[in-house]
């Protein structure tokens, strides 16, 4: 979530004051303001006349800096509300530009707020954040090729040195108001010179006129107190952007990740004291780190398979200890697992002159994991507290189709073939019951591809009459749910085939 900048007017300006063209900076910046906060009211209501207001509100701030390209307030809101745009997932088919193109405009917009200013914690936060966003999405290479300059490696670096930054001016700012804190409070006081004469004449201030206050209307930038629980923010961002760092480097196979873990190594003092208080987003934090590195340890052939389940199990000891009764930590858990096998089929299809013995013994090793990732999930559901219950019962149908896939070529995973049936009776159940659970919710998204994962296993049982009523009724959106099933390992080529489409 991006770091507002806080303002404060003197008065709230009239309506026939509105309407006139802006003239000065603050006037651009109040115009812009409010049209943002017009946005805010139908966000929820109506997303189309959200994104109008807030559409409008980027006109004013760019049109602002056309005419003061020095200020700093136009500069950050404008950076800001590009990036919370394409964070809003129910805005972004009214925008006309995908994810991408926003999050690119949105850290040039950062890139040029800094330019202005670099003292500001809360723009570099927030660039850390949009960098982080920008390097995630290019890793996920659901947009092809990346455009030159744009290499998520060269992105994530940029993201951490902006949150460095951010943690030492934060430090700086905290170590300053202590200092003034204590020094306010050894200060004596002389009451009798503080004393007021209650008898004295008290004069009133003449008070404007409209059209006088009208004129006088100025903003005021409000610098808030920095908090640990700020501080606290940053070095958990920080962690984030390591963790994906790491996901990055398992995937492309190349690379050293120590460096990764000194940079870690470095905050992790820092990262204690300041999140006392948060010791849970913390724990969980820190989980996903050392496991994401324990990923990429392994696939960059760091250590072998038994070393990397040791690393895992070793990461994950204090929530199995601690947070078994926690959702996030399960499910958490259960995405460690679901890495961990996809790791292994890559290393399987690397490994030349492999014996079946040799294949069988990788695949006990992803089943067993494979039914770790289920049980986590499954104990979550379980849970009053547990949230976003659609996408928890796609992934337990998700784990049982990967479970499947372990009898196919070229793995042949006897139990895999021998369960396959009931495997896939398990997903379909799991995927109804995702699809029932996101009508509920009215997660559109969800529901579409429950539905579709649903008829797609009970095709691949021998009842293909719901899968072809999928295709009949919406053949785009099947084929996209399909593309990410084979990319995600739920599917194989000749399952594909078998589908007939």
């Amino acid at each position: 979530m991006s770091k507002q900048h806080q303002f404060s007017r003197s008065q709230k300006k009239s309506a026939k004051h509105k309407d006139t063209a802006p003239e000065s900076e603050n006037s651009y910046l109040e115009v812009g303001v409010d049209f943002e906060e017009a946005g805010e009211k139908w966000r929820a209501g109506d997303a189309q006349k959200a994104v109008r207001f807030f559409s409008r509100a980027l006109d004013k701030y760019s049109l602002g800096l056309d005419r003061f390209p020095n200020s700093f307030d136009l500069a950050y809101n404008k950076a800001r509300l590009q990036y919370e745009l394409s964070q809003q997932p129910r805005l972004l088919p009214h925008l006309q530009r995908n994810e991408m193109s926003l999050l690119n405009s949105a850290v040039a917009s950062h890139r040029n707020a800094l330019s202005i200013s670099r003292d500001s914690p809360d723009l570099l936060f927030n660039t850390g954040q949009v960098l982080t966003s920008l390097a995630e999405l290019i890793s996920e290479d659901r947009y092809g090729p990346y455009p030159s300059g744009s290499d998520p490696l060269d992105l994530f670096q940029e993201a951490l040195d902006s949150f460095q930054r951010c943690a030492t001016l934060q430090r700086q700012q905290i170590t300053e108001q202590s200092t003034r804190a204590n020094a306010l409070a050894q200060e004596p006081m002389d009451l009798d010179d503080q004393a007021m004469d209650s008898t004295a004449e008290t004069v009133p201030e003449p008070v404007p006129s409209v059209s006088e206050a009208s004129d006088q209307d100025t903003w005021v930038s409000i610098v808030e107190p920095v908090t640990e629980h700020a501080l606290a923010d940053t070095y958990l961002a920080q962690i984030g952007a390591l963790t994906s760092l790491c996901s990055l480097l398992s995937v492309r196979g190349s690379g050293d990740p120590r460096w990764i873990d000194e940079c870690y190594f470095r905050m992790q003092y820092d990262l204690i004291v300041s999140t006392q208080e948060r010791f849970q987003e913390y724990r969980l934090a820190t989980v996903r780190y050392k496991s994401a590195l324990a990923d990429a340890g392994f696939s960059l052939a760091k250590f072998n398979i038994l070393e990397y389940e040791n690393h895992l199990t070793e990461a994950q000891a204090p929530l199995k200890e601690q947070y078994s009764d926690e959702p996030h930590a399960l499910c958490d858990m259960a995405d460690a697992e679901l890495t961990f096998n996809a790791s292994v089929e890559r290393f399987s299809y690397r490994v030349k002159d492999s014996t079946s013995d040799d294949r069988n013994k990788l695949n006990v090793i992803r089943w067993k994991h494979l039914t770790k990732a289920l049980d986590h999930l499954s104990a979550a559901v379980k849970l009053p507290t547990t949230k976003n219950l659609p996408r928890i019962y796609l992934r337990r149908g998700d784990c049982e189709m990967l479970r499947r896939r372990l009898g196919d070529a070229p793995w042949n995973y006897d139990l895999a073939n021998r369960s396959a049936s009931t495997l896939l009776k398990n997903a379909e159940i799991y995927y109804r019951g995702a699809a029932r659970l996101a009508r509920a919710e009215t997660a559109v998204d969800e529901e579409k591809e429950a539905s579709i994962k649903e008829a797609v296993a009970a095709a691949l049982a021998g009842d293909l009459r719901r899968f072809q009523e999928r295709v009949d009724a919406e053949i785009k959106t099947v084929r996209e749910v399909l593309d990410d099933t084979l990319d995600d390992g739920l599917l194989a080529e000749a399952d594909i085939e078998k589908l007939s489409i």
